[in-house]
C-alpha cells in the first residue's frame, strides 16, 4: 500500500536468502536436524521502494556456538554498489534441533567449518 517494503515482506527475504546460504551444510539432515530462529534483529537504515527490487543480500556468519549460531545480513537494491551503505542491516540466531527427540543438536564439525568459513 505504501510502495515500500514492509517488516513483514523483509523478514521473508531473508528466509529465502537463509535457506539456499545453508543448504549445503543443512541439507543433508533435513530429515532429523532442524533449526529453530531464536531472535530477529532488523534494523532500517534506508526504504526499500517497490521499484528498487529485486533486492541482493548479503550473508556472512557473526557467531558460531555449539548448537547455535547467528547470521548476519545486508539488504541493497540490486544495481547498488556493494560498497554503498545498506537499507537493512539484520541479524538471526539460529538453534540446530533434533526433530524427533526436540532437543538441542550440536552442530557437526561440517557444518561449524562451513559457517567459519564465511566469518566476518
Amino acid at each position: 500500500m505504501y510502495q515500500h517494503v514492509n517488516h513483514a515482506t523483509m523478514v521473508t527475504i531473508l528466509e529465502e536468502a537463509r535457506v539456499p546460504f545453508l543448504r549445503g551444510p543443512f541439507g543433508a539432515a533435513i530429515t532429523t536436524t532442524g533449526m529453530l530462529i531464536h531472535e530477529v534483529r532488523v534494523l532500517y537504515k534506508g526504504q526499500l521502494r517497490l521499484v528498487d527490487s529485486p533486492l541482493q543480500v548479503t550473508i556472512w556468519s557473526k557467531r558460531v556456538r555449539a548448537v547455535d549460531f547467528t547470521l548476519g545480513y545486508e539488504v541493497r537494491p540490486v544495481n547498488a554498489d556493494l560498497g554503498s551503505k545498506p537499507s537493512v542491516i539484520a541479524e538471526t540466531q539460529l538453534a540446530t534441533v533434533h526433530i524427533n527427540e526436540q532437543r538441542l543438536q550440536r552442530l557437526t564439525p561440517e557444518q561449524r567449518e562451513y559457517l567459519q568459513h564465511w566469518m566476518r
